[in-house]
């Protein structure tokens, strides 16, 4: 069993992860302004993760519930196979890497439910909108790599995986706004 502060860590180490992975494919790709740009703005957009995770730490923490065990926010296998993906992913990207392969690792880390537990997390705290910031930022981001998808890559299924998670995260907004 795990405490929030257990799940709020663990998610935070694997938001780092993916921040340190989409930093390095900025500046394996800096050749690239336009691409390079993309990778800086999704790393970007994982350290808003990690700091509005701690947040929702200190706002636990104040409420003296952080050390309550709490099944619903923290499923450890979503945890263990997003460390496994991303610990996989920047073994790859320390060797030869095409544009395509590292849009298809952040397809994969995209799919990889670690996003639906920062999601729970924020929702933890129904305060200050952090929930809705965070889906219309993965929402956003989902269709920046969408587009770079189109753009960069010949491959129709991964373009229909990646719409996939923009369409599941704008509905999830659609109904957390209704």
């Amino acid at each position: 069993m795990h405490t929030v502060t257990d799940a709020l860590k663990e998610t935070v180490a694997l938001e780092r992860q993916t921040m340190a992975l989409y930093a390095r494919f900025s500046e394996r790709f800096a050749s690239d302004r336009k691409i390079s740009e993309f990778w800086f703005e999704m790393a970007r957009d994982e350290a808003r993760h990690v700091g509005a995770l701690e947040l929702v730490e200190t706002v636990l923490q104040l409420r003296g519930v952080c050390e309550r065990i709490d099944s619903t926010v923290f499923d450890q296998s979503t945890v263990t196979r997003s460390r496994t993906l991303l610990e996989s992913a920047a073994r790859e990207s320390e060797g030869a890497l095409s544009i395509q392969r590292a849009l298809q690792m952040a397809v994969d880390i995209e799919e990889s439910e670690l996003e639906d537990v920062v999601g729970s997390l924020l929702r933890s705290v129904q305060q200050g909108g952090e929930y809705e910031r965070f889906q219309r930022l993965l929402v956003h981001d989902l269709g920046n790599l969408s587009y770079m998808i189109e753009c960069y890559c010949d491959d129709p299924d991964l373009l229909q995986r990646c719409d996939a998670l923009v369409n599941r995260h704008a509905e999830a907004l659609s109904a957390f706004e209704r």
